[in-house]
């Protein structure tokens, strides 16, 4: 653990490189893992998302949506009522946008374009060729 220029705790641990040798620093393609995020609002603590925790739930909105402007009542009082609800509805459908962007900008990377993400991955696979035939190394040695 080590602390980063902007005062965060950093996790840095040892990288077996492709070509064997053992990195301690993180290179451009590997993420600071930092212990303490900000969130949206700039209070509390959270720890980098995955995939599978993103709440991006926009179907059951828009529904609403949809069938909010579908209705059309017959009396003035009504319709001021819906077009409400409605606007109700639609900002609420925005802030859901939001709240999905922010947290898509919280994976792990996503800053990287697809070139580097090949890169990464074929970095990442040459690292464990290596670890697997460390492993078969050691398990065919006799002590």
């Amino acid at each position: 653990m080590e602390l980063s220029p902007n005062n965060q705790i950093e996790d840095r641990k040892p990288i077996l490189t492709a070509d064997g040798l053992v990195q301690t620093s993180n290179s451009p393609f590997e993420p600071t893992i930092s212990q303490e995020t900000q969130t949206s609002n700039g209070i509390g603590t959270q720890c980098q998302l995955t995939v599978d925790q993103l709440d991006i739930e926009i179907l059951p909105i828009i529904y609403d949506v949809v069938r909010c402007v579908e209705k059309d009542p017959l009396e003035n009082a009504v319709k001021l009522r819906e077009s409400q609800d409605c606007n109700h509805k639609i900002f609420e459908l925005q802030k859901r946008f939001e709240s999905a962007r922010e947290q898509i900008r919280q994976l792990p990377g996503i800053d990287y374009n697809k070139d580097e993400q090949l890169q990464r991955l074929e970095l990442l696979r040459n690292q464990l060729k290596l670890k697997q035939q460390l492993i078969r190394k050691y398990k065919d040695t006799e002590f």
